[in-house]
């Protein structure tokens, strides 16, 4: 738990956003999830883009590699938004189902935590108001 911790203070961006423990409220969920889709975005509005794309050549190259990266950062959200409802992070499995993974995300998000600390870690340091 002290490592955990360690981690969370010298580089909370990267334990949000590759750590698959701990937990993360609403707002914090919301606000990467969001973060994800906007790179993800531009990676892919360049690689459809093609000839008219200003920076195609290099999305060609390395967008395969970020989407990838983007792809885990959203899987590593969503484990520790389940660790905050109190449920498994094996469910986040549903990202993976066409269609299912939309109402999933939606309905991870609006869910609400539980205050207290549980199974998975202390309470999230940003609470919903």
């Amino acid at each position: 738990m002290a490592n955990l911790r360690a981690v969370r203070r010298t580089s909370p961006i990267l334990w949000l956003l590759f750590g698959l423990k701990g937990r993360v409220s609403r707002h914090v969920y919301w606000l990467a999830y969001l973060i994800i889709i906007a790179v993800q975005s531009a990676v892919l509005s360049q690689i459809v883009g093609e000839g008219e794309a200003s920076f195609y050549p290099l999305a060609a190259s390395v967008g395969p590699a970020v989407l990838a990266v983007t792809l885990y950062c959203t899987l590593a959200v969503s484990v520790k938004r389940l660790h905050d409802v109190g449920y498994a992070g094996f469910l986040a499995v549903a990202l993976f189902i066409p269609f299912v993974n939309i109402g999933f995300t939606i309905w991870l998000g609006i869910l609400p935590g539980t205050p207290d600390p549980n199974q998975y870690g202390d309470a999230p340091d940003i609470s919903p108001a």
